[in-house]
């Protein structure tokens, strides 16, 4: 599996027989400030949400009528779907959605999710350790059958270039699908905001503007803590993989969290927002340039990556011993903090870059997800 994937990884339809249809009135978009993958408007009887991509290369957004009460709407288009609130169960396919939850204080409303060994925030993992929430098996091949036992009242979905035919069946089996498509997003904040996605199916519009404008404001705050003076270290960023070197492109999500971090990451010019195949010959290259080499794999120390690559060794990160792994920081079974934790706080990311990179800066954080390897 390529690694970066991994930061995608870590990834409605509600029958309703009206007696009545309610009358539909329009108020003005209420406005996001970083996230753009998503909109959503309020009105008198119901609120709509959009996804504009639900995942890559979509051609069609998907949209939601959440509403409340005896208020009737019938969908218009295949990919409008209503969803009555409030929400009592859940579903959730991603471990980014996890501590999205949890900030909601909404964990409780989780019953199901596949593979639950690979759940790492505390919260969470006690209730699966309590039998709470069920482990509806491998996320591409879900047991719809224990998923339809549940009868959640929505489930989160995510899908990267089309939804899988899991997610397909239990649609057409009435299971209210929502898509998460914050992965999509390119700005580290913006896909941060996406709590308030999640928090409008909750009801938590409140406690998710409280929750991001904190974010917010520590990662601005990250910002303006480097001095305009400080050197920008090269960056070497990702592993190799059957033979093939991964790593983020240049208008990618990570690269942007190294470049607010005075980081001069090596390939900050490339384009694209996934994540590039390099030939290790051009890596090493390019590499015996860099300072610092972040997100080597899973390797627990040095000898372990040159076991995995003897190559490694060359390459003067390595040397030099400024090798920093996010693949140390476990939950308690094992899943890497940094797959779940990650995409609501990149202010956490970031603060973690610029202590690796500019250490006399940030004296008193210790970093949450980066550990360097001896």
């Amino acid at each position: 599996m390529n690694y970066f994937y991994l930061f995608v990884i870590s990834f409605a339809l509600c029958a309703c027989q009206p007696k009545k249809q309610s009358k539909i009135s329009t108020n003005a978009n209420i406005n996001l400030t970083y996230a753009k993958g998503f909109s959503y408007e309020k009105h008198s009887k119901y609120t709509k949400i959009t996804v504009h991509t639900p995942y890559k290369n979509a051609t069609t957004p998907y949209e939601y009528l959440l509403v409340k009460g005896d208020t009737v709407i019938t969908p218009t288009q295949p990919n409008q779907f209503v969803i009555q609130l409030p929400i009592q169960n859940l579903i959730a396919t991603s471990t980014t959605q996890i501590p999205v939850f949890e900030a909601l204080e909404s964990e409780s409303l989780l019953k199901g999710f596949p593979n639950t060994r690979f759940v790492s925030s505390k919260k969470t993992r006690t209730l699966i350790d309590k039998g709470g929430i069920v482990d509806v098996g491998q996320n591409e091949a879900m047991n719809t059958e224990l998923i339809l036992g549940l009868q959640p009242d929505v489930l989160f979905a995510f899908a990267v270039d089309q939804l899988n035919k899991n997610f397909t069946t239990l649609k057409k089996a009435g299971i209210p699908l929502v898509v998460d498509a914050s992965w999509l997003e390119e700005s580290p904040l913006g896909r941060a905001e996406w709590i308030k996605f999640f928090a409008l199916f909750l009801d938590k519009e409140k406690e998710a503007n409280t929750v991001f404008q904190q974010i917010e404001v520590s990662y601005t705050t990250a910002l303006k803590s480097i001095q305009k003076d400080n050197s920008k270290p090269k960056i070497l960023y990702g592993s190799m993989f059957n033979g093939i070197w991964y790593a983020p492109a240049g208008e990618s999500y990570v690269a942007k969290i190294l470049n607010d971090a005075q980081t001069d990451y090596l390939w900050k010019n490339t384009l694209g927002t996934g994540s590039l195949s390099l030939q290790f010959e051009q890596v090493f290259i390019e590499a015996n340039q860099s300072d610092f080499w972040l997100a080597p794999g899973v390797a627990v120390d040095l000898e372990t990556l040159k076991n995995q690559n003897k190559h490694y060794a060359q390459l003067k990160p390595f040397q030099n011993k400024k090798v920093f792994t996010y693949t140390n920081t476990t939950g308690a079974t094992g899943g890497f903090l940094f797959f779940e934790l990650s995409a609501l706080r990149p202010d956490l990311v970031l603060k973690d870059v610029i202590k690796i990179c500019h250490p006399n800066t940030l004296p008193a954080y210790e970093t949450t997800f980066f550990k360097q390897l001896e």
